[in-house]
């Protein structure tokens, strides 16, 4: 931790001798992010705690709740630019505190983005690892994970795409992203090595994007995407699964005041794309499917509060849960939340948030010869939070 703090500053030192020292710089940079601390309360347990994924099970309606306090949100980052004559480059370098760590007062830094990028007047190209081309927007959580597992799919990963963007008259512009990334898949056979990578291709990822402005202010965006890729297993890659995902995002700016988004998504094997539950592969090797979606409303009340209102929910196939085996390790057979939130700018980079979330969780165990045996299990969140920007 002293070590990665230290390569920081010296980075951050380096790069303002070399601006004050050179006249006019052939770069600028900005050093952003913010400090956030939260403070949760849970009347049941939560996995994994800190954020919340899904609701863990509970005998005979005893509840057990937990409280989390912790800065690991706490987001530091560079931003870069340089002067080209036809066209602009750009790179984004930003961290957290979600890595690996030997204990909660001793959290390690988790690298987020890492990119460069060319953009000209109606293309870009972009090297690096950031968010998937699929799914692009989050809702309004105070939550770390962002309705993941409930809902909301996509991630951040290495890749490289590129965007093309042609105007539609004075106001509207259709747009068409396609790129490669890494095929994370996980390690079936567990000899060490990602089955993703053993496929020899990496994941394909695509969306085609339409957005216009409205009269009085209003706007409308909407999009379609999808992904592809292989996992491989095995003598000679003898074994293999798929993994794919459609889906759409909308966004509505109805007023200055209120705001409206959201996604649905239908898919298979979508565990490192944080849908099914973050399950992929059910126990016969086969890809699990699922489906899901979240909405979110967004209202400037005043001048100084923001309320976000939202649901999301993810849903496996349960009919595809079998194996040749008595009895079948359970399935997150459904995941909700419903969350709602106030945030209140106490001054020009302060904020302080309060969240109310709902969380349910439906469990199938199987086996064969007998009934299936549904369960479901429901928490509440209450999370106060205090974060303060960077500019």
């Amino acid at each position: 931790m002293t070590r990665t703090f230290s390569t920081l500053l010296a980075v951050m030192l380096t790069l303002f001798a070399s601006a004050a020292g050179a006249g006019e710089p052939a770069y600028g940079f900005k050093f952003g992010g913010f400090f956030k601390t939260d403070a949760i309360y849970d009347d049941a347990l939560i996995h994994p705690g800190n954020y919340r994924l899904w609701v863990e099970p509970y005998e005979d309606g005893r509840k057990d709740n937990a409280f989390y306090l912790t800065a690991n949100e706490t987001r530091l980052g560079f931003d870069f630019w340089w002067r080209e004559e036809t066209f602009t480059t750009s790179a984004k370098l930003e961290m957290d505190l979600y890595g690996l760590a030997g204990g909660e007062n001793k959290s390690q830094m988790m690298l987020r983005h890492a990119y460069v990028q060319l953009k000209g007047d109606r293309w870009l190209l972009l090297a690096g690892q950031t968010w998937d081309i699929i799914a692009p927007l989050n809702p309004g959580t105070v939550n770390y994970s962002v309705l993941w597992a409930q809902g909301n799919i996509g991630y951040r990963r290495p890749q490289i795409r590129g965007a093309v963007w042609a105007p539609l008259g004075d106001e509207a512009t259709l747009k068409l992203e396609a790129g490669i990334s890494r095929n994370i898949g996980g390690d079936f056979d567990g000899d060490g090595i990602d089955d993703g990578a053993d496929s020899g291709f990496p994941a394909l990822q695509g969306r085609v994007g339409f957005d216009t402005k409205l009269a009085n202010g209003r706007s409308v965006a909407v999009g379609a995407w999808g992904h592809y890729g292989r996992s491989t297993w095995g003598a000679q890659d003898t074994r293999s699964v798929d993994s794919w995902s459609l889906g759409t995002d909308l966004s509505l700016t109805l007023s200055e005041r209120l705001a409206l988004k959201g996604e649905l998504f239908t898919g298979a094997n979508l565990a490192q794309y944080l849908g099914g539950i973050s399950q992929g592969v059910t126990p016969r090797g086969k890809a699990l499917s699922a489906t899901g979606g979240w909405g979110m409303a967004c209202l400037r009340a005043a001048e100084k509060i923001v309320l976000n209102f939202g649901y999301g929910f993810d849903d496996p196939d349960a009919s595809m849960w079998n194996a040749p085996i008595p009895a079948l390790p359970e399935l997150r057979d459904r995941n909700s939340e419903t969350f709602l939130n106030a945030v209140y700018d106490i001054s020009g980079n302060v904020q302080a948030m309060f969240e109310l979330a709902w969380c349910k969780t439906q469990y199938l165990t199987r086996q064969a010869g007998t009934n299936d045996i549904a369960a479901e299990y429901d928490a509440m969140r209450f999370q106060f939070a205090l974060k303060a920007g960077i500019e």
